[in-house]
Order: C-alpha cells, then sequence, then structure tokens
C-alpha cells in the first residue's frame, strides 16, 4: 500500500517505484544498481523521469479555473523541473545576506538567488519584522516578482515595497 497513488497529493513511494520499473525494463538489473550507487534523489529525477512514467502516475500540474482543477501542464521536462526544484535545497529559496563593502550600510541587506521560483509575499512581509526585531535595524529584501526586480525593506514601522 505504501506505493499507491494518491489523487489529492503526490506519493513519492509511488513515482520512484515507477521509475524503478522503467529502468529494469529498459536498461536491465545491472543498471538498477548502478542507478543506485551513483543517483542522488535529484539526479534520479532528472536522469530517468520520463514523459511515460509522468502519464502512468498522472503527474501533471494543475491550476484552478473557476470552481475547477485543470491539467496545466503534461510535460515531463517542466514537471521533473518542479520535482528537482522541491527536492533541491529541501525546497527552501537560497537567500544571500551582505553589507556594503565600505562597511557603512546600517541594516541588513537579503538578496533572493532568484531561480525562476518566486518568494511567497504574504510570507516576506510576516518574516521581515520578525528579522527586524532579532537583527534591530531596517531590513532590506531583494528579489524578483512578476519578472520584475523588487526591493522590501522593513524599517521597524512600515513596510516598503518598490520596484528597482
Amino acid at each position: 500500500n505504501v506505493a499507491q497513488p494518491n489523487r489529492f497529493t503526490l506519493n513519492p513511494y509511488n513515482v520512484g517505484y515507477a521509475v524503478w520499473r522503467d529502468i529494469e525494463r529498459r536498461y536491465g538489473t545491472e543498471k538498477m544498481f548502478e542507478v543506485r550507487e551513483c543517483d542522488s534523489d535529484v539526479s534520479f529525477i532528472r536522469n530517468y523521469l520520463n514523459q511515460d512514467i509522468v502519464d502512468q502516475c498522472e503527474l501533471y500540474l494543475f491550476e484552478k479555473k473557476g470552481a475547477d482543477w485543470v491539467v496545466a501542464e503534461r510535460d515531463h521536462t517542466i514537471i521533473r523541473d518542479v520535482l528537482v526544484q522541491q527536492r533541491t535545497n529541501a525546497g527552501f529559496p537560497v537567500l544571500h545576506v551582505s553589507e556594503d563593502a565600505d562597511g557603512a550600510f546600517d541594516g541588513l541587506g537579503i538578496t533572493h538567488a532568484y531561480e525562476g521560483q518566486e518568494l511567497d509575499l504574504e510570507y516576506v512581509e510576516r518574516t521581515l519584522p520578525r528579522v527586524y526585531r532579532l537583527w534591530g535595524r531596517p531590513v532590506t529584501l531583494k528579489t524578483i516578482v512578476n519578472g520584475q526586480p523588487v526591493e522590501f525593506v522593513y524599517d521597524g514601522t512600515t513596510m516598503q515595497k518598490k520596484v528597482v
């Protein structure tokens, strides 16, 4: 039952089992031992998830249109990239903390290493005041929103958002 598909959420055991069966069918048992020894979860998905497996496991991306959920994407390369991204850095965004080169910067500068996945803006607006509380000085976050570079600044009282 562990590998049973689930209509409402991704069952990674079901997908993994389907990939293993496909490797065995296409390449043989010896390849399975090689993959087990050499591949991580990310490289396993990146290297062996194909359109047949996506269709077999119904690994489609859905979006809500009105009251209904509809298939928005069926292409295995896009689905593969989404799955890999969720497993890279445990799905957490990569953030870099910085100061001005001359040391005059009076706050905390955070830059989001944008790789196609936007930050959750509601979470940003709840988190920056907490970072300010810990840091005790203004906090600036640079990221990408709707394809535009954006800067969020929390100064201890107000949150400002501006396109830069």
